[in-house]
């Protein structure tokens, strides 16, 4: 019960840190567990692993500032700490079968 409660604690901090970069060490020393222990309990938690679950999210939100913005998707790609457009498009793709383009155009 209370790792339910710590990991849905972090699970906040985590989205409200979606723009910062992300590390599992980072997560992990904000937990306050080791994070090869996080890593297993995060997992059995939300059913997704943390870098995954970072990086759903961040492509969750992406995906939102798309419709609801006009900036480049250079932009929205740097914002959630893509490397590149390139990386961003194949990631996003990957999620939501579209490119980001299609996405924000014909959804």
């Amino acid at each position: 019960m209370l790792q339910t409660t710590i990991i849905k604690e972090l699970v906040n901090w985590i989205e409200g840190h979606l723009e910062e970069p992300l590390t599992v060490k980072r997560v992990a020393t904000k937990s306050g567990y080791s994070q090869w222990h996080l890593q297993r309990l995060f997992k059995d938690t939300t059913g997704d692993s943390l870098a995954y679950y970072i990086r759903k999210k961040r492509l969750q939100n992406a995906a939102s500032e798309l419709k609801q913005s006009k900036r480049t998707i250079a932009d929205i790609a740097y914002q959630y700490q893509f490397d590149s457009q390139q990386s961003f498009t194949r990631a996003f793709k990957k999620m939501f079968s579209t490119t980001p383009s299609d996405y924000r155009y014909h959804s």
